[in-house]
């Protein structure tokens, strides 16, 4: 089944796997990679209106990973203070983390864009990829009905329990570990060596 924005729609709900999953319309838009709306394939008026749409997506999907890492850090590490749970929170959901996440689903081969000419790899684009994952988690969330523990546990079971896991071991397994971590160190830790930093540094607020 192929949306006509070349969206993969089914295969993109088989790899959510979530029973009962009904909004095929939002999770069209967030599989949407922006720069495939173009003419004739979309108007003008319906290009600006998909872009606001997503983006409005993309910032409930941000500030419920923000909730949701939050309440998973604050619960499983009762050790950790306000400093190191923010440092934490911004370091596993940072973009490129999150096309992390966006490439283990396989969104990258569902959007639209999937067989765009020389389309560049996601890590190349964190900046697309991390805000369609965002966008979906907000899919999610919407689709059962604004249900935060419904939305929480399919994001803390896929990806953030393993995520943590590994920043965790990076930081026992270093001795000299002085309580921070660069942004080289953790895309190293969790195989995306290829990236640049993108200018972000720990403690900035990830967008």
């Amino acid at each position: 089944m192929i949306h006509p924005l070349n969206i993969k729609l089914l295969e993109a709900k088989q790899a959510i796997a979530i029973s009962g999953f009904s909004r095929d319309d939002l999770l069209s838009l967030a599989l949407t990679d922006l720069s495939t709306l173009q003419l004739p394939l979309v108007s003008e008026q319906e290009r600006q209106t998909i872009v606001l749409q997503y983006r409005r997506l993309a910032f409930l999907g941000d500030r419920l990973l923000d909730a949701i890492l939050a309440d998973y850090l604050f619960t499983t590490h009762p050790e950790l203070t306000n400093q190191d749970l923010d440092a934490w929170r911004q370091d596993v959901t940072c973009r490129e983390s999150l096309t992390r996440f966006a490439v283990q689903l396989g969104l990258p081969g569902f959007c639209s864009s999937w067989n765009r000419p020389n389309r560049k790899p996601p890590e190349e684009e964190p900046g697309v990829y991390g805000e369609m994952f965002e966008a979906l988690v907000a899919v999610i969330y919407l689709d059962g009905n604004r249900s935060f523990e419904r939305v929480y546990r399919w994001v803390c079971d896929r990806f953030i329990q393993d995520a943590v896991e590994l920043f965790e071991e990076a930081h026992e397994s270093d001795e000299d570990f002085d309580g921070t971590i660069t942004t080289r160190d953790y895309l190293d830790m969790i195989g995306l060596d290829g990236f640049s930093n993108y200018g972000w540094a720990p403690g900035d607020d990830d967008d």
